[in-house]
């Protein structure tokens, strides 16, 4: 092996022109052809540096880098082939022989183990049609995005005409809640002129009452024995100033609910027995006249934080109501209950009276001065006031009634200002 190193580039041999008889048409035929390969291997070498160079995306890189040496060495043994026909250095070729047959056996093996990923490697048509594809999903998208954009500039549009309408309405109804706050101070003035009137006539007409009173029975006792005829005047008299003391004590008491305002937490506690037991010693007469039956049933809710006095006025009034407008077919039966409905007290009067009918009437009963029968005597001021003090007790008051059946009153109070801490 030394000396075949030794001697590797020795011409101890015959040259290869021998072969070709040294015939000249021969010889330069070799040369020509071995130049000629050489050429074209050693430029192919150049070519795929450097397209590899310039393809900075190839991902399979190293096999071009493996081509282009084994070409090399192939365009090299053809140069050697050329030198061997004068200068026999055959140890030297067989060298470069072998060093280009190890790079082409390394060039196949590679290239066996690239083909899978160089095979799934998107031909020109199918990179053509992606392309294709892509260009048309960016148009797509372009279009979409436009569309998105014209929407988009559309609701905001909208939301801005949307936003000067709510403002608008804004102003409208701080402009018409300005209005109904000074509409609403402008009735309570008038409300509060409307009671002073009542309460000051009230009071101013006490006084020629009880004089004309006065002045009627000093002539009643100055006056000779009257006859039938002039007794029946002085009666008449005597009833127009019951009326007028009824009235006058009616708008009194009008006059003093409308003004007076009431705090309900800590006002005392009204026992309903109690309170019910007073209204019918102040109406036992009626109650006798009229043989009427009182029922109660206070067990669920015996006591609540309300005024005696208005707990009193109350009672007193859906009860005379219940007696005056009872039914002439049978004797009066009049129910008082209690109850604790969910975040109210209940109050209700039940009685089996000549009822109403309530088509439209249902709030008008409670107005002042309203009276929906007029066969019996009454002013029309007692429902008013019973609704007036609940209405102070932030309650509410509901009546049922059907013809020839009876009537209910159902008066509800908030349980958490009225409850009875006992």
């Amino acid at each position: 092996m030394k000396d075949f190193l030794s001697n590797i580039i020795e011409a101890d041999f015959m040259p290869h022109g021998h072969c070709y008889f040294w015939k000249p048409e021969i010889v330069w035929l070799n040369v020509s052809g071995d130049v000629l390969i050489a050429m074209a291997y050693y430029s192919l070498p150049l070519l795929l540096f450097y397209f590899a160079k310039k393809r900075t995306d190839l991902t399979h890189k190293y096999v071009f880098w493996l081509f282009a040496a084994f070409i090399f060495a192939c365009g090299t043994t053809h140069i050697v082939d050329i030198w061997t026909i004068w200068v026999p250095t055959y140890r030297l070729e067989g060298v470069l022989k072998l060093i280009t047959g190890l790079l082409s056996v390394s060039t196949a093996v590679v290239v066996y183990k690239s083909v899978p990923a160089l095979l799934a490697l998107p031909s020109h048509d199918q990179l053509k049609a992606l392309n294709e594809q892509l260009q048309k999903e960016i148009e797509e998208r372009r279009k979409t995005q436009d569309e998105l954009r014209r929407v988009n500039e559309e609701l905001e549009k909208r939301v801005e005409e949307r936003t000067h309408e709510l403002q608008l309405e804004v102003h409208e109804r701080a402009t018409a809640q300005q209005e109904l706050q000074h509409i609403n101070r402008e009735l309570k003035i008038a409300n509060n002129d409307l009671d002073n009137f009542v309460y000051c006539a009230s009071h101013d007409l006490k006084a020629p009452i009880i004089n004309i009173e006065g002045l009627l029975d000093v002539l009643k006792e100055e006056m000779p024995a009257p006859d039938e005829k002039v007794n029946h005047i002085l009666k008449r008299l005597d009833g127009s100033l019951e009326r007028i003391n009824r009235t006058i004590h009616d708008l009194t008491e009008v006059s003093f609910i409308t003004q007076k305002q009431i705090g309900v937490a800590g006002n005392g506690v009204s026992n309903f027995a109690v309170v019910l037991e007073e209204v019918e010693e102040s109406v036992s007469g009626l109650i006798e006249q009229t043989d009427a039956r009182i029922e109660a049933d206070f067990a669920d809710c015996p006591e609540a934080n309300i005024q005696r006095k208005d707990l009193k006025s109350i009672m007193y009034n859906l009860l005379t109501n219940a007696l005056k407008y009872k039914s002439p077919e049978r004797k009066p039966i009049v129910n008082f209950s209690t109850k604790v409905a969910e975040d109210y007290i209940v109050l209700c009067v039940t009685d089996n009276g000549m009822g109403v009918e309530l088509r439209g009437n249902e709030k008008k009963m409670f107005n002042l001065f309203k009276r929906l029968h007029d066969h019996v005597e009454g002013s029309g001021v007692g429902l008013y006031i019973v609704r007036r003090i609940i209405e102070n007790y932030n309650g509410t008051i509901e009546v049922a009634s059907e013809v020839g059946v009876g009537t209910t009153f159902t008066i509800r109070f908030p349980y958490s200002e009225t409850r009875a801490d006992i």
